[in-house]
């Protein structure tokens, strides 16, 4: 089975790009939404000379990355795309080349490029002014690398061939690359997980809340409860949890998982933080499952940054998420003070 790495849904209310991601002319948008009530919102260029994009830091530098992705591209493209004017979903690699899908204008199709080059175009068609998913898998090899794309489940684009053009390239950012077509066409994307291993498989992003606090709440509310003052939509900095002691952790209770509607894949843990100085402070992020912590120390920016922390599997027993795994679980942040 492939392996999540990551995952962005925006039901946030926020556009929610890390300090190791970098991004231009997106928004959160709740103009149309797939899951939830927001989606990334990519405005268009008018001139093709300026272009939307949002990177995605994607570790441990992989040769065989895959995305799921839910796409809504509005009418009023151009009939061209180029790789500076065209909606793109992009594997920048190490040695300073792509691979991509480019959004054809004449056929409706995702086609594949390599370094600019295209190497085979779609088979499926699909409309403007809707929803529909793509995924997308890519072995980094000379010459035997793959291209597999698939739209809403329909195999698409199934190449063998070169797809590493220097040689001995890795992934290390997926990037959604916006089109051309007018500042007032937006397009939108939403249950954005990325990952290896082969196809991830129709996937949405839940958001699911604090909602209590617990026996193991050591930061300081700047006012209430330590969960409320982290579960506003949008999310605020005006009202916060704080410590200037090293090891203190917050462990905040979730809200329940709709096990019904959705099985359970992989759980992304985030809160966002800053340090008041630039004294080299770090904070440990992640979750509590049934006593088991599993955390990721992320280092701290004098700004207020998303900090990530991404379980494929339930640390507690190394096995698939379940519904009561979830109901029970409980996001843990830790302070690391220099």
């Amino acid at each position: 089975m492939a392996t999540v790495l990551g995952a962005r849904g925006w039901d946030c209310g926020d556009v929610i790009i890390t300090d190791a991601d970098k991004s231009a002319g997106v928004t959160v948008s709740s103009d149309e939404a797939h899951t939830g009530a927001y989606s990334l919102g990519m405005a268009r260029s008018s001139t093709g000379s300026s272009y939307s994009y949002a990177n995605f830091a994607v570790s441990g530098t992989p040769t065989n990355p895959s995305v799921s992705i839910w796409i809504y591209l509005k009418t009023g493209y151009g009939t061209t795309a180029t790789a500076t004017s065209g909606t793109c979903l992009r594997f920048l690699l190490s040695t300073g080349e792509y691979v991509e899908l480019r959004w054809n204008g004449v056929t409706h199709t995702f086609d594949a490029y390599v370094d600019n080059g295209l190497v085979d175009s779609g088979s499926v068609e699909v409309s403007m002014n809707t929803w529909f998913h793509t995924q997308f898998y890519l072995t980094v090899a000379d010459p035997a690398g793959t291209i597999d794309v698939k739209i809403d489940g329909h195999t698409s684009i199934t190449y063998v061939g070169d797809t590493d053009p220097t040689g001995g390239a890795t992934v290390s950012v997926f990037r959604l690359h916006g089109g051309v077509g007018g500042t007032s066409n937006k397009d939108h994307y939403d249950d954005l997980v990325w990952g290896t291993g082969g196809y991830l498989g129709d996937l949405r992003c839940v958001e699911i809340r604090p909602n209590a606090d617990t026996a193991q709440d050591d930061w300081t509310p700047s006012a209430g409860d330590n969960y409320s003052t982290i579960d506003e939509t949008p999310p605020s900095d005006a009202d916060y949890n704080e410590t200037n002691t090293d090891a203190q952790a917050d462990e905040l209770a979730m809200g329940d998982f709709d096990g019904v509607t959705y099985d359970p894949r992989a759980t992304v843990a985030w809160v966002r933080a800053k340090m008041l100085a630039a004294t080299g402070d770090s904070i440990n992020v992640g979750v509590d499952s049934n006593g088991t912590d599993s955390v990721t120390e992320r280092a701290l920016s004098t700004d207020e940054e998303y900090y990530f922390h991404t379980n494929d599997d339930n640390p507690d027993d190394s096995a698939a998420w379940e519904d009561a795994d979830i109901d029970a679980l409980l996001l843990r942040y830790e302070s690391v003070i220099a």
